[in-house]
């Protein structure tokens, strides 16, 4: 007989997780489906351990730059074993918090593979046997696995993709980075800081593409004056693995060069985890990419099963996909809850930081409204200049007719940590004038927030207008 519950999750990543916590908050009888890790991409190997990564290259650069203020540490060096350790045990015991999140919650977690049955019942296939489970509904927190490139497969040793990229298997003398989107450039950042000479390659014409073009700019040059190789509108055409590196051959227009590298990161984009689930065999809809295809409940084409985070598409983010569960559990608890966020943040952990909300500035003129746009550079900050962070800017684009707060970028140091207040000014519906005259401490670098808002109506106190 399968075992029947009201709710299974299939994924336990951030949205799957959560959904299942807050399902079961909610009294209803939930299990979650995990094939492999607790956690999902975000815990194991990427959010988590990427910031751990980044938190002691970023430590190691500060030091280097701390010279020019009398703070003097020679030969710093980051004992990459220590390091994995650390990332590890950081790894562990985040997983481990939430194995106990959902035991607490009296969450059942399944181990196996789920293939969907029909709308009502699912087998979930492990090593040792196959279990079908019937329940009520479903959510569907699957997420997305990295793009392979034809012409440069990975082979896990001298071509990685950001999983293994996470363990440093080594640091190159010679690095090549196929994409330059948020995870690439980060890897990069990472990279770069442990010694490697990193080249960058990226189809597009900037890097970071889908960012606002200045916030995009600001980071080229950035990366560039970290010692970075940055080849824009390029790509790599075929590959050729030698002894102990690997030859690549990268077209930038009409000129055509051959490379060679000691490692290659690929980092070319996301693909939904969607066909080995089979979800269509239920009546679920995806569109061309694969990804499901959802209402603002979170809900499919099948009345019962649901489906959240990078596998629905949009932007692939973990606090998005938590926030997605959250909504799905509630709608099946009979809740009106709807995923109409009006501002969902964004941050890439580069040095300096970037975070981001709502519309690029290109994107804001384009929507056939009169804009305006307040900027205040780090330069001009009290704790920048004291603290040696005056490389950013912080840009506030406004309805130039309601002022409501359109978008608002931030290129500097804990701009993911400062975004928080533009979001929850955003999502209420605020103004530049609202933003403008919130109180910032000082000294922090969240004054060039409100000084930012105070220029788009040509106020800032602290730069001429």
């Amino acid at each position: 007989m399968a075992d029947e519950y009201k709710l299974v999750v299939i994924g336990a990543g951030p949205g799957g997780y959560v959904a299942a916590i807050r399902a079961a908050q909610l009294g209803i009888k939930t299990a979650v489906v995990e094939r492999e890790y607790i956690g999902g991409v975000c815990l194991n190997w990427g959010c988590i351990p990427s910031k751990t990564l980044l938190h002691v290259t970023e430590l190691k650069r500060t030091l280097e730059r701390s010279k020019r203020i009398g703070l003097t540490a020679e030969n710093v060096k980051i004992n990459l074993e220590q390091l994995r350790r650390h990332t590890e045990t950081t790894v562990k015991r985040l997983t481990g918090g939430v194995k106990m999140l959902l035991d607490r919650a009296g969450v059942v977690v399944i181990d196996g593979t789920a293939s969907i049955i029909s709308d009502r019942e699912i087998d979930v296939i492990s090593s040792e046997r196959t279990t079908r489970i019937e329940s009520e509904n479903f959510i569907i927190a699957t997420g997305v696995t990295p793009v392979e490139l034809p012409m440069l497969k990975y082979d896990g040793k001298i071509v990685i993709g950001a999983r293994e990229a996470i363990g440093i298997p080594v640091v190159p003398k010679r690095m090549l980075i196929v994409g330059a989107g948020p995870i690439g450039i980060e890897m990069a950042t990472i990279y770069s800081s442990l010694g490697a000479k990193v080249t960058i390659v990226e189809v597009l014409d900037s890097v970071l593409p889908a960012l606002d073009p200045d916030i995009s700019a600001a980071t080229a040059k950035a990366l560039n004056k970290q010692g970075m190789e940055i080849l824009l509108s390029s790509r790599v055409v075929s590959s050729k693995r030698s002894s102990g590196d690997i030859e690549v051959t990268i077209e930038t227009g009409a000129d055509s060069r051959t490379h060679a590298f000691d490692l290659a990161l690929v980092a070319a984009g996301m693909k939904p985890n969607t066909s080995s689930l089979d979800v269509q065999k239920a009546g679920v809809q995806v569109d061309s990419a694969g990804f499901v295809v959802v209402d603002n409940h979170m809900r499919t084409a099948v009345p019962n099963i649901y489906a959240v985070g990078d596998v629905v598409g949009g932007m692939l983010l973990a606090h998005k996909a938590s926030h997605e569960g959250i909504v799905a559990a509630e709608a099946i608890a009979g809740s009106a809850t709807t995923a109409d966020w009006k501002a969902v943040p964004y941050a890439v952990f580069t040095d300096p930081e970037i975070a981001g909300i709502g519309m690029t500035e290109k994107e804001a003129a384009q929507s056939n409204r009169k804009i305006k746009v307040g900027r205040f550079p780090c330069r001009a900050s009290g704790k920048a200049v004291a603290t040696l962070a005056t490389e950013g800017f912080v840009k506030v684009i406004a309805d130039a007719d309601t002022d409501q707060i359109l978008g608002i970028h931030i290129l500097a140091p804990h701009a993911g940590d400062i975004i928080f207040a533009g979001t929850a000014l955003m999502e209420m519906g605020a103004t530049a004038e609202d933003l403008g005259r919130t109180m910032a401490v000082h000294p922090t670098l969240s004054e060039a927030l409100m000084e930012a808002a105070l220029n788009t109506h040509k106020r800032a106190i602290h730069i001429p207008n």
